[in-house]
């Protein structure tokens, strides 16, 4: 990439500069994409406010999905507007007799309980902690799993019957 500070200040760099912070990148990885030394990147940012703002607008989407997928995986409270019909007698004073009846609906808001997902909960263990919540633990990602002969096993069994 080019070393150019006008090339990170014009609208391609800072994009290119947003999207590696989105990407979780922090400032010594995006320094490298960049081809510039770490300390560089910092003078820079604070150099031109574009730069360190797009970088921080990166960061924070990451941020808000992580936060939002989070969320979802441990329950949140929210608030929820609800109508409901709300009825109004009228009674005359002297006699206590009913004089009119009337239905109104109204809003008011509630705060409901959203529980945790299940699926976003075994997402968010497994890329937090790929040694521990890993479908097979113990067994590194990268190697195969073993044969167990299951479909020679099969194979056979069927041959057998007929």
């Amino acid at each position: 990439m080019t070393r150019r500070k006008e090339f990170w200040a014009g609208e391609e760099g800072l994009r290119l500069a947003e999207s590696w912070a989105r990407d979780g990148e922090d400032d010594r990885a995006i320094a490298r994409h960049m081809g510039v030394p770490e300390r560089t990147l910092r003078r820079w940012r604070r150099a031109l406010e574009e730069l360190d703002e797009a970088i921080r607008r990166g960061r924070g989407a990451a941020w808000r999905v992580e936060t939002a997928l989070l969320d979802k995986a441990t329950g949140y409270d929210k608030p929820v507007k609800k109508t409901f019909k709300v009825k109004f007698v009228d009674y005359d004073p002297e006699t206590g007799k009913k004089v009119r009846e009337r239905e109104e609906l109204q809003t008011a808001e509630e705060e409901v309980h959203v529980p945790g997902n299940t699926t976003a909960q075994v997402f968010w263990l497994k890329n937090r902690r790929p040694d521990r919540w890993r479908d097979k633990p113990g067994a590194p990602d990268a190697l195969a799993e073993e044969d167990d002969n299951l479909f020679a096993a099969l194979a056979e069994a069927v041959e057998r019957e007929v």
